[in-house]
């Protein structure tokens, strides 16, 4: 179907395209990412990516009753993970964030970590939506 080809080609062309952008601006992207989307105080904004988040699973559940697509599985568990993610940000906001920011204090094996462990997974995603869907 249409609907888990456009998810898996929109996630995973993001996923491929940002890893090389993690993996070369290294710290830069570390301080970016803490000073901006993850300051001190709680940002308004994740409400309502937390509210986009739910009704994108809400859609994709529905979609995946209703229709027989081969693995559309995968993509509904990968979509309905984006819950516990936003659940972590929207009601344990501090836990969250000491979390992440732990994580991102080990520096260079971080970010290359991340960049590959993202575009793996954009690959496969990506791999998804072309010949799975």
């Amino acid at each position: 179907m249409l609907y888990f080809r456009f998810l898996a080609l929109l996630f995973g062309t993001t996923m491929v395209f940002l890893a090389p952008v993690i993996a070369l601006r290294g710290q830069r992207w570390i301080d970016l990412f803490s000073e901006a989307l993850i300051p001190e105080k709680q940002p308004v904004w994740f409400w309502a990516a937390g509210a986009f988040a739910a009704f994108l699973t809400l859609i994709t559940w529905y979609v995946q009753i209703t229709s027989p697509v081969t693995l559309s599985w995968v993509m509904t568990l990968f979509i309905t993970l984006s819950l516990v993610k936003a659940y972590c940000f929207i009601f344990r906001y501090e836990q969250a964030r000491k979390v992440t920011l732990s994580l991102m204090d080990k520096g260079r094996t971080f970010t290359a970590g991340l960049a590959g462990i993202l575009f793996l997974a954009g690959f496969c995603i990506l791999c998804l939506g072309i010949f799975a869907f």
